[in-house]
């Protein structure tokens, strides 16, 4: 997929997005990837930025490792043809597909990559704190990550704690909280592929624009 069509597709999922309130923003640039990139890029443009985050990175590896090995999985899932299996085991396939896509992408922001946006020695965290308004778009990627419905969905699925539904010709999936077995939120297929594409775009634009530019193996 080229850049283009990474913008097309990102934006066409943020607007999903935008109508349950998250990343709004975002939503309404015409070129939302390519918009993180050059904001990515213009971030690092500084020396002494640079610097930053290559002391940080070389101080946390563990970020950038776990980066590398999560592209190579989304990497190999995303040639997964669930159309392609039988009839009459392609609703659980076409599950399977989707989870083993959103599972990895949710736990690495549960891990190592919030540790990265929320650590109060991450130097994109200390930046983002005080020139907000320069990078707008990275902002919005930090905001969606502590967002609650972001929250709720990245807690059901990597607690395998949901349901599947059918509803009107469309799959829907309710997260539920383990401990207390009470629904706290319900999503159709498209929004939660959304919350994965906004989260795998970012984690995309980080490896490529920063990590691999500060901190080169």
């Amino acid at each position: 997929m080229d850049v283009t069509q990474k913008d097309e597709l990102l934006q066409m999922l943020l607007k999903t997005l935008a109508t349950r309130g998250l990343s709004i923003k975002w939503a309404s640039v015409k070129k939302p990837y390519s918009g993180l990139v050059n904001e990515s890029c213009k971030l690092l443009s500084a020396n002494i930025h640079l610097e930053e985050f290559k002391q940080y990175l070389q101080s946390n590896p563990i970020i950038q490792g776990t980066v590398e090995t999560l592209l190579s999985h989304l990497a190999m899932s995303a040639n997964a043809k669930w159309q392609n299996v039988p009839a009459s085991v392609r609703s659980l396939a076409q599950r399977g597909w989707y989870l083993g896509r959103w599972l990895p992408t949710f736990l690495i922001i549960d891990g190592p990559l919030g540790h990265f946006l929320k650590d109060s020695n991450s130097p994109l965290n200390k930046i983002l704190k005080k020139e907000y308004s320069t990078y707008p778009l990275l902002t919005q990627v930090r905001d969606l990550f502590n967002h609650g419905l972001f929250r709720l969905v990245r807690n059901g699925v990597g607690h395998w704690s949901f349901y599947w539904e059918e509803r009107k010709d469309n799959l829907q999936l309710t997260m539920v909280d383990w401990k207390t077995g009470k629904s706290t939120v319900s999503i159709s297929i498209m929004e939660g592929e959304a919350l994965h594409l906004a989260a795998f775009s970012a984690i995309e634009v980080f490896d490529k624009e920063m990590f691999s530019r500060a901190n080169p193996k």
